[in-house]
């Protein structure tokens, strides 16, 4: 059976998620396989799933500037969505995908990755579900069931706002702000950041459309929406607008931060708790290892040896307990601090706390 390939064009920034929740409600056994192409025209933000909107999200910042926030129905993290984004979004029927979901995430970034070689970008899939350029993410994909379809969507990222993206992501404070604008600057990266002449999203769409049928090895077809679509659709954005969904998902209050900025590199604010004090770590954790890492102290367990020596000596260590153990241990007998009023156990579990969340996120570090 052909693939029926609808391009929606430019659309409101809630038909660019409500199109794959309606196809999928609406889908029946007789529905035909879907690939939708869709470009948003205002910005939104757009958080996942299993997202706490009043934890990862700035409100106060997107209501005064007038950006929408909408919950979806696949998983991932928060991401900010303008006409600088080209969506892709596959609505299939049960075992047409492969049944595993890193197997469907490969498929469907094959796709993507030869056609951004088409035009001079040596894309990759990086697992389990990112596509990347030199080490830099340029599309992060979601997939769900939803109704009775199988949903996998990503997109062309043309265009990208750290700024925007920066300032409506809720932080603990500034210096994470700032930490997290420059962290996406380093490992993200996009078409006009890697092309200078850029293809137009009419190339773009058109080339795709070409690897789609080539890859998946099916013809595709031109079509439209069905009327009882258009009404599932409509449903769709109407439940997607509703505070109460927005805030359906409460999570248990922390004082914790973590952001993912693509696979292996998170940037994390850890409170960890010493009795009636806390340490506080604020590190970037990338690929097992720190990047950077700052420690703060109360008054009271302050010293005269030099805490930023002890950063640095834990820059490029793996996250593992006993290598950070020992270059704790070492840099205090060197300094002759060994009766530090924090055990070597706490400072250890601070650094590690990182770890810890990032795998109670993902289910791996």
């Amino acid at each position: 059976m052909p693939i029926r390939w609808i391009d929606a064009g430019r659309v409101s920034h809630i038909r660019s998620q409500s199109i794959y929740h309606g196809l999928g409600y609406a889908q029946t056994p007789e529905t035909t396989n879907t690939v939708v192409m869709v470009i948003p025209e205002e910005p939104y933000l757009c958080i996942g799933y299993f997202q706490d909107a009043t934890k990862e999200v700035n409100l106060s910042y997107c209501r005064d500037n007038s950006l929408p926030v909408i919950r979806r129905e696949t998983g991932g993290g928060t991401v900010y969505i303008d006409s600088g984004q080209l969506f892709v979004q596959w609505i299939c029927q049960p075992g047409f995908l492969p049944r595993k979901v890193e197997q469907r995430f490969q498929l469907f970034n094959k796709v993507m990755t030869e056609t951004y070689k088409f035009f001079g970008i040596q894309a990759y899939h990086y697992p389990v579900n990112d596509v990347h350029v030199n080490g830099k993410k340029i599309v992060g994909t979601g997939a769900a069931t939803i109704g009775n379809a199988e949903v996998v969507t990503g997109n062309f990222l043309y265009d990208f706002d750290i700024e925007i993206m920066t300032q409506a992501l809720k932080t603990p404070n500034e210096e994470f702000r700032n930490a997290l604008r420059n962290s996406l600057d380093n490992y993200m990266t996009w078409i006009k950041r890697e092309l200078k002449h850029p293809p137009s999203y009419f190339e773009i769409i058109q080339t795709y459309k070409k690897r789609c049928e080539q890859i998946l090895d099916t013809p595709i077809v031109d079509g439209n929406f069905t009327e009882d679509e258009m009404q599932a659709i409509i449903l769709a954005e109407e439940k997607l607008q509703q505070n109460d969904w927005l805030h359906s998902i409460k999570s248990s209050p922390s004082r914790n931060k973590l952001v993912k900025i693509h696979a292996g590199v998170w940037i994390g604010w850890m409170v960890h708790e010493v009795e009636d004090f806390s340490i506080q770590v604020f590190s970037q954790m990338c690929h097992n290892a720190i990047e950077m890492i700052r420690f703060y102290l109360p008054i009271s367990c302050k010293s005269d040896w030099d805490i930023s020596q002890l950063e640095k000596d834990l820059i490029n260590v793996p996250l593992v307990d006993g290598e950070i153990r020992d270059r704790i241990r070492s840099f205090f007998d060197k300094t002759n601090q060994s009766d530090t009023i924090i055990s070597i156990d706490h400072w250890t579990m601070s650094v590690m706390q990182i770890k810890k969340e990032v795998q109670k996120v993902s289910g791996h570090a």
